[in-house]
């Protein structure tokens, strides 16, 4: 089941469902078009302008993804906005991932003994070796908020990486075949990924 990432720090409220009635329609297409690609395995970028909307769309797909067993894990990029150590970011990533997941938090031993590797490998690592290979038979789902802090994150080069190693994992038809991606943002995806610095062509596209 998908855990909403603890406080919202001021950031907009899903739009209240008394006041989606005009966006009925829009919401029930891409509520239904999200949850065939999450459930194919199809990663997706979902763009939404109206943030609250956005919110609404978010929180009605996890509650029927969790109605439907799939195991997710929550992410806000607005931690990339401010942070400028990728250890500690991919640190409380993997943390956060282990407890919304129910997994074991790594101890410090593990820790130590990867304190010289790229800490984006770790992240590919954690997810290969202790989120996919350890007896998890549903399907996992990353599903990331705040998308646009991207075009100016300091870490938005890194998260990339990121992006981009999974992709090439799930290439390989391995464990990571389990895992889909979902991004969230009100810009475009070709701005989000330009320059080549994403993967753009394995996401779906999905308007709201």
């Amino acid at each position: 089941m998908m855990r909403i990432q603890s406080e919202t720090n001021g950031r907009p409220q899903p739009m209240p469902r008394a006041q989606t009635g005009p966006f009925k329609d829009r919401l029930i297409e891409a509520k239904a078009n999200l949850v065939t690609a999450v459930l194919a395995g199809q990663s997706s970028y979902v763009q939404g302008e109206d943030a609250p909307l956005r919110y609404r769309l978010l929180t009605d797909t996890a509650l029927r993804l969790a109605e439907l067993n799939q195991q997710a894990a929550y992410f806000d990029l607005s931690d990339l906005a401010y942070q400028y150590d990728l250890t500690t970011w991919v640190q409380n990533s993997i943390r956060l991932l282990a407890i919304q997941l129910n997994l074991p938090l790594p101890p410090a031993s593990w820790w130590a003994e990867r304190s010289e590797v790229d800490p984006i490998v770790i992240f590919v690592s954690f997810l290969g070796e202790h989120v996919l290979s350890q007896g998890i038979t549903k399907p996992i789902l990353l599903s990331f908020d705040e998308a646009d802090q991207l075009l100016r994150a300091p870490l938005a080069a890194n998260f990339g990486r990121l992006l981009g190693q999974i992709s090439r994992a799930q290439e390989q038809k391995g464990e990571f075949n389990q895992l889909t991606l979902v991004l969230w943002g009100k810009a475009s995806w070709e701005t989000l990924a330009e320059n080549g610095r994403f993967p753009g062509n394995t996401f779906k596209q999905i308007i709201l």
